[in-house]
């Protein structure tokens, strides 16, 4: 966790201040005494952990005004984010805390308990703040003090130290057992229980009559308790008895009904409400028989109705026939009206037919005496030949088209390649594909050539140009020039002054300064040297390389004057020429399929024109074949194989008519056969059902027949309707049976599973069920009845022996005995009270003298302190035991890695004086060896070297914490006020690096030596800007730096003492609010946008 930017609303002495983009290393505050710098720190803290009672009573209300409170910009490996911290709802309010994400999402304070990594505010302060009372206290223990509390740092500080523990265990147990006798608790209890004892035994002797009568007194005590146990028990025995006697007439009668129980023992339970739902089923089994007989006698009225209609049934047998009579009556009405018709129509076809065949003698042969005729079976004979004819005229069409066809292939082709020989001829290029190709081939090189020669061209005018200005650099520059002889003239002058004038002003360092001025000259020279010897080496090379590309670009002219030899060039751009060839080239490659394909072409036309001829061969053939045909069948020559379909066609027509008139008279004669069948058909069936009309026609004797038909149907239909009714009835009558012999076989059922035979036993069964459940409530109200006279004390089971059958008779002579006996020991126990009495009356007038009571009281509460200081020296020796176990695993296994990591920052506060801080094996003490290999006790060094030795170990302590992931601020208040400037520098540099380590460091002081000093390290140092609002000038005394003395101890406590001194008259400076060189500038409003450092991310 880092800190970005604060912002105190209002706390103490601040109000509305700011301070934005701390540094994520070390950030300097300084401030004069007054400033505010310890009221920021607790300002911190609050922030941190909140605002305590102390806090609050010292720094709340603020003193200037506003929210008590502030915002915190902090900086986690969670991301950046703000929190805020404001006391304003009470007395004891410690702060709400709200933290404010980037996006603008706000959340409790569960963030900033995360960044603190579970460390509490004792531990912050322990660890993390290191304040100049730390450093106060340290300079005022002694040399054996001290170096105890240095070794504690080493031991933790989180809230209590480890080694505080252990040397207070110790403490305690030498307090509680020690050979010092005056300061061992467990001595002097174990003598003072010594010296009660043997008073005790003097009284003992004294009151021996007091012990006798203190024993009877206890026997006495034992014979009444166990009488009155006695008369205890007696009474419960007899409460019992007289219980029994009461619960005697109850128990009685419950084993009589128990008894009368056992009668209905076996009996098959039925379930409630049985009777009903007999008396249920009895009820549904009547009702089904009665709608049976009922729907029966409906159903024998229904059949007698039916069987009264009168139904003629010949005329019934025969509906089927008479209503196919009676849909065939259209078709007989029309049967007369088409005989009329066709007689008329087989007329008109009859002239037809002889009209189209005069038409036909006249178109084909056009003599009405001699008519062709054509026949199917003549046209089947020519058909053949009209095929093999039209095949043969369609080959030869197809034959002609694809020899038209490949005949434009070939013209086709042959233009192509004429034209392209043309192109050629025209620029002058060859027409072979071969010399087309060395053509293209050679103006390739030829360009490449001309390439090759601009490159080197081009080359040897910056080598050229390069030599020039290598040439140019080989003068050195007069800047340069001047700067070397002035360091050279410099450096002279200088080891001349030291070897002439040893004393100069120079004093001690002459030396140096006369090494620094040889050294000066002799680089100057060395420079010079090189300088000029790396011009010439460059220049050479380029002159090297100038004469190469000249060979190299003759060489190319040379290739270009051959090629232009060879190729045969009047005019023009040699890369135009390259592009006509290149295009001609590819043309003819183009073209050497084409000729292939034209050389295909040919062939294909003449194999065409072979096909051709046989074609038309194969023609003049077949044409011959079908007249030969014709005259054979007595056909005129002339007729074609197309007009042979004409002609069938209307000799098929003429067919046709004949057909269809031949057809028509035919038709009719079928009509008067189906006429008189229906006729004969209607009067057999007139005469059947006895239904003959005299002098009637056919159809009207049909619509007779259909008339009685009707009537007949509507007697049908009621009688139909009549028995489905009594069809319906009768299964409706199945159905009442069929579910009353269900009910009935569902109540034999029942009885069966009863056990029983018909109803009646069935319900003598659930009487005696109803008789038995009646006992059986009557023994259960007896039951309550005895259990609840014999309470809650007693059960059934300590009344049984009692009401057993031989003892239940004596229970009045065993209560009378039992009452007898009670008073027997009412009685003793009278006599041994009155006993009791009189020996306790003697014993307490001899127990007047309480002496040897207080002595035996004195004794055991002597001998419990004993026993109390032995088990508390036991636990305490045994957790001290274990904090050494403890201690010892710390000191082996974390102690040396602290050690070894604060002997590094000690090494380099002290510039290697002391170079390692151990710890002897079993030993809770520190040494420091120095740079001779002496190991010194801390006790033994001076007190500026105690400070150094302390905030080396804090420093390790807190590197150990962030190797551990607790990465928190450290805050130093001061901690530099004792050291000398040198070790002051020397601390700030520390204290610098160990920043850059990953850690942020809050620096407070009031020393402005001290801010200079890290200004010079140039990190971020600000200015407390003045709450009194006015400044105050105070010319600042100015201090010499001390240089360290090499001895060991007395000289270094003079230097620490001088270094004091004089950090007493540094004065402070209030100055304005403007920022330096190495300032930032405060500002007093809204908080800034935080700025984090690419470095803080990457470490993060």
């Amino acid at each position: 966790m880092k800190l970005t930017d604060l912002h105190i609303d209002g706390f103490g002495v601040w109000n509305d201040l700011p301070l934005k983009q701390l540094s994520p290393r070390i950030t300097v505050f300084y401030g004069p005494n007054e400033a505010g710098k310890t009221t920021l720190m607790e300002f911190l803290r609050s922030m941190l952990y909140g605002m305590t009672d102390y806090r609050r009573w010292r720094y709340l209300p603020p003193v200037n005004g506003g929210r008590p409170g502030g915002r915190l910009g902090l900086l986690t490996d969670d991301g950046p984010f703000e929190a805020t911290r404001y006391a304003d709802r009470g007395d004891h309010d410690t702060g709400k805390v709200t933290v404010y994400l980037p996006g603008g999402e706000s959340q409790g304070d569960r963030l900033l308990r995360e960044s603190l990594d579970a460390v509490d505010e004792a531990t912050f302060n322990n660890v993390f703040a290191v304040g100049l009372d730390e450093i106060q206290e340290l300079g005022t223990l002694s040399g054996t003090d001290a170096a105890q509390w240095i070794y504690r740092l080493t031991s933790g500080l989180d809230r209590v130290s480890l080694y505080d523990v252990i040397q207070g265990l110790r403490t305690t147990r030498g307090k509680l057992l020690s050979p010092d006798e005056n300061r061992s608790e467990i001595t002097r209890l174990t003598a003072e229980r010594e010296k009660l004892q043997t008073e005790i035994a003097d009284l003992i002797a004294q009151g021996r009559r007091w012990s006798r009568l203190a024993v009877e007194c206890a026997e006495l005590d034992e014979q009444i308790e166990a009488a009155r146990t006695e008369q205890k028990q007696s009474e419960r025995t007899a409460r019992r008895v007289e219980i029994a006697i009461g619960l005697k007439p109850l128990w009685i009668e419950r084993a009589n009904v128990e008894d009368q129980l056992l009668e209905y023992a076996g009996l098959y339970a039925l379930k409630e409400g049985a009777i009903a739902d007999l008396d249920e089923l009895n009820g549904k089994i009547e009702e089904h028989r009665r709608q049976r007989d009922v729907l029966r006698g409906q159903r024998k009225q229904l059949l007698a109705e039916s069987e009264e209609l009168g139904v003629n049934q010949a005329l019934v047998r025969n509906c089927c026939r008479l209503d196919a009579l009676a849909e065939q009556k259209e078709w007989v009405e029309s049967l007369q009206r088409q005989g009329a018709e066709l007689g008329e129509e087989a007329k008109q076809l009859e002239q037809r037919l002889t009209s189209e065949n005069n038409r036909l003698a006249r178109l084909w042969t056009g003599d009405l005496k001699h008519a062709p005729d054509l026949t199917q079976a003549m046209v089947d004979d020519l058909e053949p030949h009209a095929v093999s004819l039209a095949a043969a005229e369609r080959e030869l069409d197809t034959v002609k088209a694809e020899l038209d066809l490949r005949r434009g292939s070939e013209q086709k082709y042959r233009a192509k390649i004429e034209s392209t020989r043309a192109a050629g001829d025209k620029l002058g290029l060859p027409t072979d594909l071969k010399q087309a190709g060395d053509l293209v081939a050679r103006l390739r090189r030829r360009v490449q050539v001309e390439q090759r020669i601009d490159q080197a061209q081009r080359h040897v005018m910056d080598l050229d140009n390069q030599s020039h200005e290598l040439l140019d650099r080989q003068v050195m520059p007069i800047e340069l020039f001047a700067l070397l002889g002035g360091v050279f003239v410099l450096g002279v002058v200088m080891c001349g002054v030291w070897w002439w004038y040893p004393t100069s002003a120079f004093g001690e360092w002459g030396g140096w300064v006369a090494l620094i001025g040889i050294m000066g000259s002799v680089i100057s020279l060395l420079v010079s040297y090189f300088l000029h010897d790396s011009a010439e080496e460059q220049f050479d090379a380029a002159h090297r390389q100038l004469e190469v590309v000249e060979r190299q670009l003759e060489e190319a002219k040379r290739d270009k004057q051959k090629l232009d030899v060879e190729l045969p060039m009047t005019d023009g751009s040699v890369v135009i020429h390259l592009q006509s060839a290149e295009r001609h080239l590819a043309e003819l490659e183009h073209m050497a399929p084409v000729e292939n394909q034209r050389r295909a072409a040919d062939q294909e036309v003449l194999s065409a024109e072979q096909q051709y001829e046989s074609a038309k061969q194969r023609v003049a053939k077949a044409l011959g074949e079908w007249q030969g045909r014709l005259r054979a069948l007595g056909l005129p020559e002339k007729l074609l194989a197309s007009d042979l379909k004409i002609m069938a066609g209307q000799y098929e027509q003429l067919t046709q008519l004949k057909l269809q008139a031949q057809n028509r008279r035919e038709e009719i004669d079928r009509r008067q056969r189906e006429l008189a069948a229906v006729e004969q058909r209607i009067v057999a069936l007139a005469e059947e059902a006895d239904l003959v009309i005299e002098e009637a026609t056919p159809v009207e004797q049909l619509d007779a027949l259909l008339s009685e038909r009707r009537l007949q149907q509507s007697r049908i239909d009621h009688r139909q309707k009549l028995l489905d009714r009594a069809r319906e009835i009768k299964e409706k009558e199945a159905k009442h049976h069929k579910s009353a012999e269900t009910l009935g076989q569902r109540r034999e059922t029942v009885f069966q599973q009863a056990g029983v035979e018909d109803e009646e036993a069935y319900r003598r069964l659930a009487s005696d069920l109803a008789a038995a459940a009646k006992k059986t409530e009557k023994r259960d109200r007896l039951t309550r009845e005895i259990a609840a006279a014999m309470g809650k004390a007693s059960t059934e089971e300590d009344y049984a022996p009692m009401m057993a059958e031989g003892v239940i008779g004596r229970l009045e002579g065993q209560w009378e005995k039992l009452t007898a006996e009670h008073e027997a020991i009412g009685a003793k126990l009278d006599e041994l009270s009155a006993r009791r009495g009189a020996a306790e009356q003697e014993q307490k007038a001899l127990a007047e003298d309480v002496t040897l009571a207080d002595k035996q009281l004195a004794l055991g509460c002597v001998e419990t302190k004993l026993a109390r200081a032995a088990a508390a020296w036991r636990e305490q020796a045994l957790l001290g035991v274990v904090l050494e176990e403890v201690r010892g695993d710390y000191e082996t296994n974390r102690q040396p890695e602290t050690l070894r990591e604060a002997s590094e920052y000690l090494k380099r506060l002290t510039k290697g004086r002391y170079t390692r801080i151990w710890t002897p094996l079993a030993s809770d003490v520190l040494v420091v060896d120095n740079d001779a290999g002496d190991s010194l006790p801390v006790d033994v060094l001076s007190r500026g070297t105690r400070e150094q030795l302390f905030l080396s170990i804090r420093l390790a302590l807190i590197a150990m914490y962030a190797r551990r992931g607790v990465a928190l601020p450290m805050i130093l208040d001061d901690v530099l006020v004792n050291f000398d400037v040198g070790r002051s520098r020397i601390a700030a540099q520390v204290l610098s690096d160990f920043a850059r380590d990953g850690h942020q460091l809050l620096v407070f002081t009031c020393h402005e030596h001290v801010w200079s000093m890290f200004q010079d390290l140039d990190v971020d140092c600000r200015r407390l800007p003045d709450r009194f609002g006015a400044e105050v000038d105070v010319e600042e005394a100015p201090f010499e730096e001390v240089a360290e003395v090499e001895a060991i101890e007395e000289p270094e406590v003079f230097v620490e003492e001088a270094a004091e001194e004089e950090g007493e008259d540094i004065a402070a400076e209030y100055g304005e609010l403007t920022p330096g060189s190495r300032m930032l500038e405060f500002e007093y409003g809204a908080l800034a946008p935080r700025y984090v450092e690419r470095e803080v991310l990457v470490s993060s």
